[in-house]
């Protein structure tokens, strides 16, 4: 009887002790977080081991957060980029949205699956903010104000223009007697321009 309850006692010692353990021997061996992460780049990768994203900087040595074209594997197999070949993201073509800051201005760009740009939105070195729209051909819409042929911070016209130059509403300043006035104007270009215009980025 006696070496029953011993036996009893060290199978309920044991099971406690494991009990306890197994809450408070992670808790004390758990590691701290990082405070800081270093590093030059973040890349994220699809199935393949393709960057399809990154973190870091460019080859401009702009500071961006850049997103490439992503096609998921299919559950049947096959490519996952049909007829295309991955390619990497330093090449501003394979970048699909690009954020970032290039000599201290912000910027957001989007590109078309041909690579070339068609939304850019930017602020300039002196704060003003342009956004551009474009299509395969070039350049369409403008909104934004719109900057002299010295850029500085005087540069308040603005304007919603449509290229090549078709037709522009906006305002302009003018100084006069030490004042400075802002005139609204518009304007539409009668002769007609051929599409598409000019030759393609």
């Amino acid at each position: 009887m006696k070496q029953t309850f011993v036996i009893g006692a060290a199978l309920l010692a044991g099971f406690v002790g494991g009990a306890i353990g197994t809450r408070v021997v992670p808790f004390r061996q758990q590691p701290s977080p990082a405070q800081v992460i270093r590093a030059r780049r973040f890349e994220l990768v699809d199935e393949a081991g393709q960057t399809i994203s990154y973190w870091g900087i460019d080859k401009l040595q702009d500071a961006v957060l850049v997103f490439g074209s992503h096609w998921p594997i299919p559950p049947t197999g096959g490519s996952a980029r049909p007829g295309r070949s991955p390619s990497g993201l330093s090449d501003l073509e394979n970048q699909r949205v690009a954020i970032g800051v290039i000599d201290d201005s912000p910027f957001v760009t989007l590109r078309g699956a041909d690579g070339k740009t068609r939304v850019r939105l930017l602020l300039s070195m002196y704060g003003k903010p342009v956004l551009l729209m474009e299509d395969e051909t070039g350049p369409r819409v403008l909104l934004g104000v719109e900057q002299s042929d010295t850029p500085g911070p005087g540069d308040n016209d603005w304007s919603l223009a449509f290229g090549p130059e078709r037709a522009r509403i906006g305002m302009y300043t003018e100084k006069h007697g030490g004042q400075t006035y802002v005139r609204g104007s518009f304007a539409v270009h009668k002769d007609k321009v051929k599409y598409p215009y000019g030759q393609p980025k």
